[in-house]
């Protein structure tokens, strides 16, 4: 008889990417799914988890985080005590870097991470270093801190790593232009801001982004003209964006998800393609927590729970690449599991315009599994 090393029974297994939303059982060995079946013996694996009563799905892949801890010291959290432990074994940095700092980025913090860390490289030089520090943010408006050949020699030296390349609403206007000649040059996308704080008009934006692309705050609240219009319409530019396969990404944020846009939006539906944190120092105490928080809002919104889940695993790999091997549980791929629980309750949950509302019920992470290795019991 087959010994695994893990064996997960009796869970509601829900994997969008098999179309399964049913009870399975899942064997893991040397950090592979084994088997996707029902009744496999408990005596076959050396590690069981009684997943009775809980829900089963992949690694969760968040696809805007900033993880470039110490380095961005004011806005970046650590992968493994933040994301990895609460269920998302995979994350994208969304430019916390540009091509002066990413080597130490992935050197120190990539290389020693046990959550699975891919990167957009920051259309400027040292992406967001000075974060958060008021008195020399100015200075990342300076277009000497934009260099396009340096940046492009980055995202070659980095390919396994680097994905895409990031527009962040500090460099300014002319630097959404550069970013995207860098994006073209290198045959990678281009991840964008709606930056609806700082009065980017969307359909400015929008005009520079093709198929492939992300808008990443796609439900900001504003105060400038966000995803709806003045009268609750979904724009006409946003429409087509979404016709032309721009990815709408939730990237939560401190000041970037409103309920009312979201509700708006998803009744007319536009919904998100992918559903994001943008977890960092400044929202990881409020209003963001954690993913499971992120995900809880969206179910409080209507969506049903294998929508969640397949904007949390298979969109997000599908828009990195990665899908063969992560964001799903076929027999094969990386052994990245979560064992979740919807807890039932009373939760005030908050966005960032200050509207609370009121869940019945919170995802929670009980188990999380990474190549095959169970990181949280």
């Amino acid at each position: 008889m087959t010994i695994y090393d893990l064996v997960i029974k009796n869970g509601l297994v829900i994997d969008p990417a098999q179309e399964i939303e049913e009870k399975f059982d899942i064997a893991v060995s040397r950090g592979v799914i084994e088997s996707v079946e029902k009744n496999i013996p408990s005596s076959s694996a050396k590690t069981v988890i009684d997943a009775s009563g809980m829900i089963v799905t992949p690694g969760i892949i968040d696809l805007h985080t900033h993880v470039c801890y110490s380095i961005c010291p004011r806005l970046g959290v650590a992968p493994d005590k933040t994301c990895l432990v609460n269920g998302s074994t995979t994350v994208l940095d969304a430019g916390s870097a540009g091509h002066i700092v990413f080597p130490s980025f992935r050197e120190f913090i990539i290389n020693n991470s046990r959550t699975k860390i891919y990167a957009l490289l920051n259309i400027g030089s040292i992406g967001l270093v000075t974060f958060f520090f008021d008195r020399v943010k100015s200075v990342l408006l300076s277009p000497e801190l934009i260099d396009i050949s340096e940046t492009i020699s980055c995202i070659e030296k980095n390919r396994d790593i680097i994905k895409g390349v990031k527009w962040h609403h500090v460099y300014g206007q002319e630097a959404l232009l550069l970013a995207r000649q860098v994006a073209d040059k290198t045959g990678t996308f281009m991840m964008c801001e709606n930056s609806a704080l700082y009065w980017y008009p969307i359909d400015i934006v929008l005009k520079f982004m093709k198929k492939g692309d992300i808008l990443t705050h796609c439900f900001h609240g504003g105060p400038a003209p966000a995803v709806i219009d003045e009268e609750g319409r979904v724009r006409q530019e946003v429409e087509e964006a979404r016709r032309r396969g721009v990815i709408f990404d939730v990237g939560h944020g401190q000041a970037s998800f409103s309920f009312s846009v979201a509700e708006k939006s998803i009744q007319q539906g536009l919904e998100p393609t992918t559903i994001s944190t943008d977890l960092h120092l400044g929202n990881i105490n409020g209003p963001v927590y954690d993913v499971g928080t992120t995900l809880t809002k969206f179910l409080l919104l209507g969506l049903s729970l294998r929508d969640v889940v397949e904007k949390a695993t298979l969109n997000p790999a599908k828009a990195l690449g990665i899908s063969d091997r992560l964001g799903n549980l076929r027999p094969s791929s990386v052994a990245d599991i979560v064992v979740w629980k919807l807890v039932k309750g009373k939760y005030e949950l908050i966005d960032c315009m200050g509207e609370k509302r009121i869940s019945e019920e919170l995802l929670r992470p009980i188990y999380v599994v990474s190549n095959g290795e169970l990181v949280v019991r």
